[in-house]
């Protein structure tokens, strides 16, 4: 799960935002003109100053400035003069706001408290950078950077890293920020949670000393032996670990001060400083674990408890459990959870926490309470904590929460709650419609939610259309159509620069232009569905896709190709390629093999192009990539381990490529290719243990490619798999409702025929479990169900592009997910021209 998505509730109530907001919270040095002779940028949150005619590498050895929220301005007036009297290249945060969000409790355990990065040109202007601020800085209170060696007792780091704003795959397949080896290959640049630097690469004899410092500040310090990290943030950690007296497996909390602040400012210690004194309260309580030990290394606090045997709650699912047998243990276990709290509540504390990630059911059937993080005294609970309505405190936090367990137990949505409350009376009756519960046990929890009594009406609390089967397709269509057109066109902020429609917490970091969380995949839906054009929205989209930042990703779904991609399809083939002109200036030969950011969709993208404008030279590029993605399958280059699988992320995306260009050249050897990589996402699905039916990431969108591939040739083993696939994307359920990861998705897959499959209409009806009203109109949630999103991935304009393909009575599906190859080999002789067709290996 990853709680980032918190931080991206607290700026709006119905959309997730960035949390850059405020420029009055600014610095006063983020609004300073550059000194003369000095460049300054901008790159979202971040400013940066460099001296116009001072070289730098492209990697080195940078300084890292970590700092409080409330001494951060201070230390900015230093760093600030220091480089600028220097001639030191620098970036910094543009304000507290962003730097308390940056080192929140959930915030990445990368970023920490950090507030600034100098990069110094060489050792020795490294060297004495440290030595002269760290006498202007040394002794200030501030929080440890975890991966960065710190320099005495200040707020000095150092690691190797990039100065350039340079890409490569990761092990995962994700981009992520690069350096190159001795070989001038890009290779991930180090971001782990310890100290590290690549092989190559020698420390300097200085900085020995602070290594060895660092050294002494370790959880191995302490008697146990670790055996795994179950979490780790940025103000610590949680540890599965044995104590190596005894042999006793325990669970070992680890605080830094300083760092993983809340919503109130209290950091990591605070926090297990309250859970110390919740759990010697507790002492004694079954559903309580021991505190065992507690220890301080350094600056760092550790507590020991004792490690519960059991599993959590939310991993538990109906294990094949009938309907009855389902309800009669879900009724048993929410009596064993409320009798637990109303424990706690007799010790005079609210639990604060509680939902199903926190609830270990024992191997015996009992249960255990875990994270004693939010534990207070009954008077002080309540407030505006995050899961929790205003004006609900005291006992009445963890009531709400056990309503909503109550509830989830039976139908795991009720994060969607946090939208609209009232939505708890509609999934009620949904549960009734599947499991025998008691009426009462149910009206009591909708009662808790919403405020309201089981016998009036709810307001809001249907969505009928979703359930009209009865109307004839044509007019249930355009019901649909015409209100989830407006919820998005009624979200639409076109007096921002950095999205025009709200959507997923991704398009703050890829940028609100792209198909997947942007402005075109968003237009491209509603063009694809029928809604129309709307040219305001395409300009908006244009002016900002046309001067792309230098850092502007490539690829198809997370970047300038998909842009130009959707404004081909909606007429402006110059536009379209334009930006694909500017695309191919910068580095992609080092990006993944993956359809979402990578090769496989660029090459894609290249040919569809080519086809489009009857521009040759596209075609031509088209080919370089698709020897290029070749050769790495093929082994004769080495290529990152792409661990992720699916058809956005894993091999399914290649092997699509490989297919198309089969198709166009009749080549054989593409076609042993894509079965290879086909065959590659396969054995790492299983090897993975994963069951996921996802279009993205999980079966529905590898059974896609596998049905084209299939088009081809037979094959039996690849027949079976395909049926398995095709079984697991008929999933009566789904978390999420969309397009990528969720319902949304299975629906496409279930309608790329257009047939009468009857699974079309379960799923369909199956949305309606999480349609919410946005200005009387239907809308739907994103990611983590914590707020509404109206991108193509996640949101509104995937679900209505999924709608489409199973409604429209035009045919609707993903690019390039649909062959338009008619047997023919048009191409072939400018394939031989480009010598790909003999030299792929067979």
């Amino acid at each position: 799960m990853d709680n980032r998505y918190e931080l991206y509730c607290l700026v709006d109530p119905l959309f997730y935002d960035s949390p850059v907001i405020d420029g009055a919270a600014d610095f006063v040095h983020a609004s300073r003109p550059a000194p003369t002779g000095w460049a300054r940028t901008e790159q979202g949150e971040l400013v940066a100053l460099r001296p116009v005619e001072a070289g730098l590498p492209e990697q080195g050895w940078k300084i890292q400035v970590s700092a409080r929220p409330g001494d951060a301005a201070l230390v900015m007036d230093t760093v600030w003069s220091y480089c600028v009297r220097t001639g030191l290249a620098f970036t910094f945060l543009r304000g507290e706001h962003v730097l308390h969000l940056r080192n929140a409790k959930h915030a990445g355990r990368g970023a920490g408290g950090e507030l600034a990065t100098l990069y110094p040109a060489d050792e020795t202007r490294l060297e004495r950078a440290l030595t002269d601020l760290g006498a202007l800085l040394d002794g200030r209170p501030c929080p440890s950077l975890p991966g960065g060696l710190r320099i005495g007792g200040g707020p000095l780091h150092v690691r190797y890293g990039a100065f350039a704003e340079r890409h490569c795959a990761g092990p995962d397949g994700r981009l992520e920020p690069a350096i190159a080896d001795l070989d001038g290959r890009l290779v991930p640049e180090w971001h782990g949670p310890v100290f590290a630097t690549p092989a190559w690469v020698r420390l300097p004899a200085f900085l020995t000393p602070h290594l060895e410092a660092g050294r002494a500040v370790a959880l191995d310090r302490l008697p146990y032996s670790a055996e795994a990290a179950l979490r780790l943030t940025g103000g610590g950690g949680v540890h599965l670990a044995r104590d190596a007296r005894t042999g006793t497996r325990v669970v070992i909390k680890e605080a830094r001060p300083h760092a993983g602040l809340d919503a109130d400012g209290a950091d990591a210690v605070t926090r297990l400083e309250r859970e110390r004194e919740a759990l010697t309260r507790l002492a004694g309580l079954d559903a309580v674990p021991a505190l065992l030990a507690e220890h301080t290394v350094g600056e760092h606090r550790f507590l020991v408890l004792e490690h519960i045997q059991g599993t959590p709650l939310d991993r538990l699912g109906r294990q094949g459990r009938g309907a009855a047998d389902h309800t009669a243990w879900a009724l048993e276990l929410c009596a064993k959870v409320e009798a637990a709290v109303a424990a706690v509540h007799a010790r005079g504390l609210v639990f604060g926490d509680l939902h199903p990630g926190n609830v270990i059911v024992r191997p015996d059937g009992g249960v255990a309470l875990v994270g004693y993080e939010r534990c207070v005294p009954l008077e002080e609970a309540g407030g505006g904590a995050f899961a929790v309505p205003d004006g609900v405190t005291g006992a009445d936090v963890d009531h709400h929460a056990a309503a909503r367990l109550r509830l989830a137990l039976f139908l795991p949505v009720t994060e969607l709650l946090r939208i609209d409350r009232f939505k708890a009376a509609e999934l009620a009756d949904l549960i009734r419609e599947s499991y025998p519960v008691p009426h009462a046990f149910l009206d009591e929890a909708v009662r808790t939610i919403t405020g309201v009594r089981r016998a009036k009406r709810v307001p809001g609390a249907h969505i009928p259309a979703w359930y009209s089967a009865t109307l004839p397709d044509p007019e249930r269509w355009q019901r649909l159509r015409r209100s989830m057109t407006m919820a998005i066109l009624s979200s639409a902020t076109p007096e921002r620069d950095d999205r025009l429609f709200p959507g997923d917490i991704a398009q703050f970091a890829t940028g609100g232009l792209n198909l997947a969380h942007g402005a075109a995949g968003v237009l491209l839906a509603l063009e694809a569905a029928g809604s129309g054009r709307f040219p305001e929205h395409e300009r908006w989209l244009l002016e900002r896709a046309m001067r792309p930042p230098e850092g502007a990703r490539l690829g198809f779904y997370d970047g300038l190709h998909g842009i130009a991609h959707a404004l081909a399809r909606l007429g402006r083939q110059a536009d379209a390629l334009d930006l694909v002109q500017l695309a191919s200036r910068r580095r992609w030969e080092s990006l993944g093999l993956d359809l979402h950011g990578g090769l496989a969709g660029i090459g894609l993208n290249l040919a569809h192009l080519a086809d489009l404008t009857g521009e040759s030279q596209l075609l031509l590029r088209a080919y370089d990539v698709a020897d290029l993605v070749a050769t790495r399958l093929s082994g004769r280059q080495p290529a990152p381990s792409a661990a992720r699988t699916g058809l956005m992320y894993g091999s399914a995306g290649p092997a699509l490529f490989l297919l198309r260009m089969h198709e166009r050249t009749g080549e054989p050897g593409l076609l042993d290719l894509a079965e290879a990589a086909l065959r590659q996402d396969l054995g790492r699905r299983a090897a993975q243990g994963d069951p996921s039916p996802h279009l993205a990431t999980g079966g529905a969108g590898l059974a896609w490619v596998l049905a084209e591939y299939l088009r081809w040739r037979h094959d039996d083993d690849l027949l079976l798999a395909h049926g398995a696939l095709d079984r697991a994307a008929r999933a009566p359920f789904s978390f999420q409702p969309g397009l990528f990861t969720g319902r949304a998705g299975l629906l496409a897959y279930l309608a790329r025929e257009r047939g009468d499959d009857p699974e079309i209409e379960t799923q369909l009806r199956g949305l309606g479990c999480h349609a919410v009203r946005y200005q009387a109109h239907l809308a739907f949630p994103g990611e983590r169900l914590l707020r509404l999103s109206m991108d193509l991935a996640t949101g509104t304009a995937g679900v209505l592009f999924a709608v489409a393909a199973a409604l429209h009575d035009e045919p609707v599906t993903l690019p390039f997910m649909r062959s338009s190859a008619a047997g023919a080999q048009p191409h072939l002789t400018l394939l031989d021209q480009r010598g790909l067709g003999s030299e792929t290996p067979c």
